[in-house]
Parts: C-alpha cells; sequence; structure tokens
C-alpha cells in the first residue's frame, strides 16, 4: 500500500510540513463546518481565537479571507455567521479538483491510500463500450482512497487505457498520470452521478456498516485529441463531503 502526500493548498513551512496560516485555516473551515451542521453561529473572536491557539488579527485575516469566498458573513457589531449557501458553492459538482484539494478546502486533513495497482487482461463490455474500445485493450487498474481527518472518505477505481508501447501508469493524481501517457492534458469529463448501498467490500473500504449509502460517481474522461482516456468509478461517504450544482434558469421574459 503506497501512501501520496496531498496536494498543497499553501506554501509549506519548516518543521512541521504546514503553515500557520493553513493550520488556522482549518481549524476554521472544520468550526464551520460544524457550526453548519448544528445551524448555529460561530463563537466569538475570543473564544474562537482560543481554540484555534491563534491571535485575533490572524483569527480576523482568516475571517475575512472566508469572508471573500462568501462562505461566512460577518457584520461590524454582530455575531459571525456560516452562509450555508456559500459554503455548499466552495464544492461545486461541475468543477473538477483533485479529491485532495478538495478535501483540504474544506478544512480536512488529508491522506491518500493506493490500495491496489495492476495491470488488466480484460475490460469488462460495460467499460469497453463507454471508453469505445475493444475489451482486450491494454489497461492498468488502480484503487484508491481518501481520508478525512483519519476518516475514510472516498475510493475509487480509476482503469487508465495504455496508449502503443506504454506497459504501466505513472504515478500521482489520475490527470497528471493520462497527460504523462497519452501527451495530452484531460479536458473533458462525463461524470454520471448516482447513489448505492454498501456491499461488503465497499463498507470495509470506507470503514461503513453494510448498506450504508453512498454517492457515486462514474466518469469517463477524454483527452484535447478526443481520446477517452480513462474511465473512473468513485463511491463517497456523503456526510463527509456533500456536493452542489448550479443551475442556470431561463428568464421568464426570453425567448422560449
Amino acid at each position: 500500500m503506497i501512501e501520496i502526500p496531498p496536494t498543497p493548498t499553501a506554501p509549506p513551512a519548516s518543521g512541521d510540513g504546514t503553515s500557520e496560516e493553513e493550520r488556522i485555516r482549518r481549524g476554521l473551515l472544520r468550526r464551520v463546518r460544524e457550526a453548519a451542521a448544528e445551524h448555529r453561529r460561530l463563537p466569538g473572536e475570543f473564544d474562537l481565537a482560543a481554540e484555534l491557539g491563534c491571535s485575533r488579527v490572524q483569527l480576523r485575516q482568516a475571517l475575512a479571507d472566508l469572508d471573500r469566498m462568501q462562505v461566512v458573513r460577518r457584520r461590524q457589531g454582530a455575531a459571525t455567521v456560516v452562509d450555508q449557501v456559500g459554503l455548499r458553492l466552495s464544492v461545486r459538482l461541475e468543477e473538477q479538483f483533485e479529491h485532495a484539494e478538495l478535501l483540504a478546502r474544506l478544512g480536512y486533513e488529508v491522506r491518500v491510500e493506493i490500495l491496489d495497482h495492476a495491470p488488466i487482461t480484460r475490460l469488462t463490455r460495460h467499460v469497453a463500450d463507454l471508453l469505445g474500445v475493444q475489451a482486450d485493450t491494454p489497461a492498468v487498474r488502480v484503487l484508491k482512497r481518501w481520508s478525512a481527518d483519519g476518516d475514510p472518505a472516498m475510493v475509487a477505481e480509476d482503469i487508465l487505457l495504455l496508449p502503443p508501447g506504454a506497459d504501466d501508469v505513472p504515478d500521482g493524481p489520475l490527470f497528471d498520470a493520462a497527460a504523462s501517457l497519452w501527451g495530452e492534458p484531460v479536458v473533458w469529463e462525463v461524470t454520471t452521478p448516482s447513489a448505492a448501498a454498501a456491499d461488503a467490500r465497499l463498507a470495509g473500504l470506507l470503514g461503513l456498516a453494510e448498506q450504508s449509502p453512498l454517492l457515486v460517481f462514474e466518469t469517463v474522461g477524454m483527452g484535447t485529441r478526443g481520446h477517452r482516456i480513462f474511465y473512473a468509478l468513485e463511491h463517497h461517504r456523503p456526510e463527509l463531503v456533500s456536493y452542489s450544482v448550479v443551475r442556470t434558469v431561463r428568464p421568464p421574459w426570453s425567448p422560449a
């Protein structure tokens, strides 16, 4: 089992590898998530700074950053409140982020593990049809798991097609590996969301009881030259990460 370090979201400081600003931001985001789940306001600045182990100046800077992101709302002389819609907009289904970055944006401590990495001798008919290739096309399967604050959050089974002359997939995030292999970046994803109940295998991987609800994403990734490069089947724990979609509503005065 190989562990991959998460994508950094701020320049790391020397020592423990996490900057003081990043530590404060993660702690603040954790309390924002808790306040949102309990439908309550954030504690006052004095208490919040004590909880986070920082100065009020540092706290105010972190709060100002979240205010600019519209995750919280601040008014002079009033308690800071979580903007429930703004918090939902921070994780949007139509935006693509590497999962480690996505979890870090929510303030989680992230761990990424490669649980399996092996060549595939034959694709299933379902996967072959989606990728538009023959079932005996060379490919590699990689099984990954992301943890958030020590709890398994999501698992992904990635199947990456191998171009002629390649026999393995380079280490690293899926998009980087695909670009390295095929010489073209992935620019399109066709993702179909659904729901499923955890079977015994998924329950074990995610530390859940069998039949627990899971959010499922089935994705086909395509490169700049139109190649269908990879297939991914992801299972997410919805209580740890939820996703929102922004849809444009046609104005009533627009033509039909």
